[in-house]
């Protein structure tokens, strides 16, 4: 037999042996079809080529093997593919490797398989020679390139494995795999390219005058079956372990030092649920979640004896049960460290004994489970028998130093509080002879010289034999106790806004008439009147009024702004010369304000609020030593303040955005002050009541502005208040200045609905004097009814929010309803309830003026609406 063949009669002998043995041992699933299919690919090759060799003289049979070995080459490349991408992901080496190219090889081998089964009619893969070589063609070129490619990527994959993974069996593995496989390909390609080697060289003639492949291939399989047999490649054990552990109860698991799964029993596949055991995959990942309590990678740096530790355990459908993690070590021979053997034993049976066992013992302890309560137990003499260690903490001793004192504890707790204890907890801490004793309970509040305010309550402890002693529960009340005095507030600030509502609306109505009177007087008069100032003097005074009811509604939380274009600076000015004189001469004001500043959009009468609130803050701060406070205004951010340690933010950034800066030099404040500060209630001032910077916040944050404040303790303390830059142009506003002139409303009707008769009275004679035909009515009824009266044709109703029977909001949903491109113009001194329907409304056909206004405010508001209703 010529040595070609024995070579390749000892190729196919082996690969017959390697698949057997796969198919005996049948590798786990995710190896599964790919490795046989590699196998048996190879072996369709090497009987292949054993048949094109030995009838090489008859072109049938000659043709007929020819087609088996390209067969074989084209199925091995995609299986190999397959392997190497399944390979590598159960052992997490190359979680995505080859996920999208094993489609495109399988379709274009496919299509070069059809390229050589017909090649008899094309003649464009290659032509077989008896004794010589064959004769290549395009297609025979294409399918090399192409296969040479992808086995060599593989081998790229398994060549990085087998030098980076920190496990040395699975880099030995690897450097196997790439050893195996490049034996027949270097073969198979020495063998094609060596005639063009040669003849480049000028040679001669190529030494190979057979392919030596199939020798390759008996090589390479016998690689294989060494590492199979002693290796343990593809996860195919030398050794069964022992029968006994299938029978074992135990759940046991077998694992490399790396963690890799070699061997579960069956107690182990039922503890774990189907499917979750694959040998040879990662079993830290899983253990993590069924048993969080439990590191392998800790387990194996304990000592090489056996250690049994109990965890909870949660199974694959999420029951939870405790078993006992038993560790012990498995070594190879000679003593070489193999892996670990973990034993999982059920503790549901003892677990259930020792609960019962320790019910009985929480009946002993009941009085110590109230969480976060301290307990101490005095027996029927007046000793201490027990102290829980909470009751130790609330008084900043230890447990040893109260049962030391034992009944003098009373008097050696005294010097913790403000106030001594009631006389009835003092004679029952004595165990007075009063009968009555035996059955008191006490409830008291102590307040704490540290602020604290700690609720204590006594009670007799009783058995079946009578009196036996006297416990005392001990909880710290300080929050519950500062939130109901912040809720008493609170109703009283309630309380407060549903009168101010009142007094608001009434007073604003006054207002109006007294604005409005005064206005018309004033126009009637000519310039020159002595009158004149006098009446002047009277709109100032009704103005401020006017403002005196809108913070008298922001005091009472009751307010909801206006907004309107404000320059920052110019209001500084404004509110530091009103409060002046409420700062102590000792305090220097500097300034530091930008001159024509960009305005910002908001509420006038709430802006100067937060101005005012900054101000006389810093000027507390600085108390009676004297200092300075400096108010700067400017357009963008401010820088940060030098050396402050300690810092608080409210509110989100705006950009652009105009700034106001108050810095005093006072004495600062630490952190746990500056994390109370916007807290509602919260003081550090004598006589404050802890609203000021929570209505700051409040009004900033209704303005979308941002609060930064920064502090050292001895320096002084930064407010920094940034508010957006009104960007819009307010054209309208410029544009819709007032008409003058009587008659300018010649031909129009306006409804003007009021339940005041002064309010009536004094819009009927505004309206008239600017030529309008004035129709009145008193309630939402009454409107409404005028308005369904023939020949009525009102261009515009002027409403009043608040009044009795059908309200302002009421009846404006009927006339939208009735009357829907009708142009209705609210008014209130109360804003809150008609900027919240407007906020719906349509602004061509619904606006509001708040109580009191102008006349120039007024027809401003009268112009837009009855322009808006003309187009």
């Amino acid at each position: 037999m010529p040595n070609w063949q024995v070579a390749t009669a000892l190729g196919i002998m082996l690969l017959v042996a390697l698949t057997t043995h796969v198919f005996y041992r049948r590798p786990p699933a995710a190896l599964w079809p790919a490795l046989p299919l590699v196998f048996g690919s190879g072996l369709v090759f090497s009987v292949g080529d054993l048949i094109a060799m030995v009838w090489a003289h008859d072109d049938s049979i000659r043709w007929a093997g020819m087609v088996m070995v390209y067969t074989g080459l084209l199925t091995i490349a995609p299986g190999w593919w397959l392997f190497t991408r399944n390979f590598s992901q159960m052992y997490g080496y190359e979680k995505v490797a080859f996920r999208s190219g094993l489609q495109g090889l399988v379709v274009i081998n496919g299509l070069l398989w059809i390229g050589l089964i017909t090649h008899p009619w094309h003649g464009q893969f290659l032509e077989a020679h008896p004794a010589a070589r064959s004769t290549y063609g395009p297609l025979w070129y294409a399918t090399a390139s192409i296969n040479y490619t992808a086995i060599l990527a593989t081998l790229w994959v398994h060549a990085k494995a087998s030098l980076h993974m920190p496990d040395p069996v699975i880099r030995a593995q690897c450097r196997i795999l790439v050893a195996a496989v490049a034996i027949p390909l270097a073969m198979n390609m020495v063998y094609v390219i060596s005639p063009l080697l040669y003849k480049i060289l000028d040679l001669g003639e190529s030494p190979f005058s057979y392919d030596p492949t199939a020798l390759g291939f008996a090589l390479s399989c016998s690689l294989f079956l060494f590492a199979v047999e002693r290796r343990d490649l593809f996860v195919l054990e030398r050794v069964s372990l022992p029968g006994v552990l299938n029978d074992d109860a135990d759940a046991i698991l077998i694992v490399t030092s790396y963690y890799r799964l070699l061997f579960a029993n069956p107690a182990a596949q039922a503890l774990f649920g189907p499917g979750q055991l694959i040998p040879g995959s990662a079993i830290d990942e899983l253990l993590g979640r069924a048993v969080p309590s439990f590191s392998p990678d800790e387990a194996s740096r304990q000592p090489l004896k056996a250690k049994s530790e109990e965890h909870r355990f949660v199974s694959q459908a999420a029951a939870v049960s405790w078993v006992t993690i038993e560790v012990s070590n498995v070594q190879r021979s000679r003593g070489v460290p193999a892996g670990l053997c973990l034993r999982l034993r059920d503790q549901g049976e003892l677990r259930a004994a020792r609960r019962e066992a320790e019910e009985h013992l929480a009946l002993l302890k009941a009085l110590d489970l109230a969480t976060g309560e301290g307990i101490l137990v005095q027996d029927a003499n007046g000793e201490i028998r027990y102290v829980n260690d909470a009751f130790s903490r609330f008084w900043n001793l230890s447990t040893e130093e109260i049962l030391e004192w034992g009944s003098s504890l009373r008097g050696e707790l005294a010097r913790y509080l403000v106030a001594p204890l009631q006389e009835a907890m003092q004679r029952l801490w004595q165990f007075g002879t009063d009968e009555s004793d035996a059955s008191s309970r006490e409830l008291s509040d102590l307040d704490l010289i540290d602020g604290r305010i700690l609720e204590l309550e006594t009670f007799p402890i009783a058995t079946d034999q009578g009196f036996a002693g006297r416990a005392w529960r001990l909880a710290d009340v300080t929050q519950a106790r500062h939130e109901s005095q912040a809720m008493i507030q609170s109703q009283k600030l309630e309380g407060l806004g549903v009168l101010a509502g009142g007094i608001a609306h009434d007073f604003n109505n006054l207002l109006v008439a007294i604005l409005g009177n005064a206005e018309i007087a004033r126009e009637d008069l000519p310039p020159e009147s002595p009158v004149q100032a006098p009446l002047a003097d009277v709109e100032a005074a009704a103005a401020s009024a006017s403002d005196l009811t809108r913070q008298l509604l922001a005091y009472a939380g009751k307010t909801a702004f206006v907004g309107e274009d404000l320059d920052l600076s110019a209001m500084v000015r404004e509110v530091t010369s009103l409060i002046a004189v409420s700062i102590p001469k000792n305090i220097e004001i500097a300034y530091r304000l930008q001159e024509e500043i960009p305005p910002v959009r908001g509420g006038a009468a709430e802006l100067r609020q937060v101005v005012m609130n900054l101000v006389t803050n810093a000027a507390d701060a600085i108390g009676d030593d004297g200092g300075t406070v400096t108010i700067e205004t400017g357009a963008g951010k401010p820088g940060p303040m030098p050396g402050a340690e300690a810092t608080v933010e409210q509110g989100e950034i705006c950009d652009p955005a105009v700034y106001l800066r108050v810095t005093d030099d006072g004495i600062g404040m630490d952190q746990r002050t500056l994390e109370k500060i916007f807290d509602p209630f919260f003081t550090t001032k004598f006589t404050g009541r802890g609203l000021g910077l929570a209505a700051t916040r409040g009004i900033l944050n209704s303005h979308e502005g941002y609060l930064k404040i920064e502090t050292a303790l001895g320096v002084g303390s930064t407010f920094s208040v940034l508010l957006p830059i009104d960007q819009a142009v307010d054209q309208q506003r410029h544009s819709m200045a007032p008409t003058t002139g009587a008659g300018r409303f010649a031909g129009r009707t306006v409804l003007v609905v009021d339940d005041e008769p002064s309010v009536r009275s004094v819009l009927a004679k505004r309206l008239k004097a600017a030529g309008f035909d004035v129709l009145t009515a008193s309630s939402g009824d009454a409107a409404l009814s005028r308005l369904e009266e023939p020949g009525t044709g009102v261009d515009l109703v002027i409403l009043d929010i608040t009044m009795p029977g059908l309200s302002g909001i009421e009846t404006h949903a009927r006339l939208r309803a009735d009357h829907p491109e009708l142009p209705v113009l609210l008014s209130s001194g109360y804003p809150e309830e008609a900027l919240a329907t407007l906020e719906n409304g349509d602004p061509s056909r619904d606006a509001f003026i708040q109580k009191p206004y102008r006349n120039a405010a007024l027809f401003v508001q009268i112009e837009r609406l009855l322009a808006g209703s003309e187009h």
